[in-house]
């Protein structure tokens, strides 16, 4: 983890796509499908702090890729009664 927090705090942009990132998509589809579920932005604001992930980097992937991961991940959990 100190990693990516070094790259972070450096400024540096890495291109490739943090593997945390799919795995905290998942875990915002699962918090949300809970019974009162807190809104979208929170539960975001909650899994990138709890998670120590860069959020600007987070932020831009889901604004880029999240919308269809999400939906596809929501569409699941529904699926499987989850």
């Amino acid at each position: 983890m100190a990693g990516r927090e070094g790259r972070a705090a450096a400024g540096a942009r890495d291109d490739s796509v943090d593997p945390a990132f799919g795995r905290a998509i998942l875990k915002i589809a699962l918090e949300l499908r809970k019974p009162g579920a807190r809104s979208y932005d929170a539960v975001v604001e909650e899994t990138i702090r709890a998670m120590r992930i860069d959020p600007e980097a987070f932020r831009r992937y889901l604004g880029e890729n999240g919308a269809r991961n999400m939906s596809l991940l929501l569409a699941t959990a529904r699926a499987a009664g989850l």
